[in-house]
């Protein structure tokens, strides 16, 4: 979620942040050392630990939060988290046979927390795990997709027919449709693509 905020802001909430450290450093140092901090720096030493600890809690009890409120991550964004089984439908065409290939089984796991997201797929010849992830709303239509780059690692025994590739793909969810099914479309740098479906488990 906080890939969420305009730049702007997360730039100012991290030079806050390390001014509000600095000074509650500065305060636990005197305070140490037998010397009055000061107001200002005892005030700050008791921001700072009480927002470390109230993101803390945030990070941990989100997930309830928008569970026992929908119209959080419909403002933001939806819990994601969890397992997701379907399958992939390339659209590559066999030239010795003009047809594409069967649909293949896959399985998302998807980790998502208030600072990032992780998407690992498995299927029955390899894995991937997200590099980078870009989490995409649209609010108007109540869609959100999110985005990734990964990396992929065919086992060794399909790798005669298979090398490892890199690729970005994304995942998009229609809430107003389904709330537990992401549809979406993956790219590889072997210049294959394909569409994604798969439900949540």
């Amino acid at each position: 979620m906080w890939a969420l905020l305009p730049q702007k802001l997360r730039l100012t909430l991290v030079v806050a942040a390390g001014v509000a450290v600095a000074w509650s450093i500065d305060a636990l140092w005197s305070l140490v050392s037998g010397d009055s901090p000061g107001a200002l720096k005892t005030i700050m030493l008791s921001v700072g630990v009480l927002s470390a600890a109230g993101v803390i809690v945030l990070d941990h009890t989100w997930r309830r939060v928008w569970s026992a409120h929908p119209a959080i991550g419909l403002r933001t964004f939806p819990d994601l988290n969890g397992v997701w089984r379907g399958e992939l439908q390339s659209t590559w065409i066999n030239p010795d046979t003009g047809t594409t290939a069967p649909a293949i089984p896959v399985e998302f796991k998807i980790r998502q927390t208030l600072f990032a997201t992780h998407v690992a797929m498995t299927t029955g010849e390899s894995t991937s795990h997200s590099t980078r992830t870009f989490l995409e709303p649209f609010y108007e239509t109540r869609r959100f997709r999110l985005w990734y780059s990964y990396a992929n690692e065919p086992q060794a025994k399909f790798r005669h027919r298979s090398a490892p590739h890199e690729g970005v793909a994304f995942l998009e969810l229609d809430y107003d449709g389904d709330p537990d099914k992401l549809t979406g479309q993956y790219y590889t740098a072997r210049k294959t693509t394909g569409d994604i479906s798969v439900e949540r488990q």
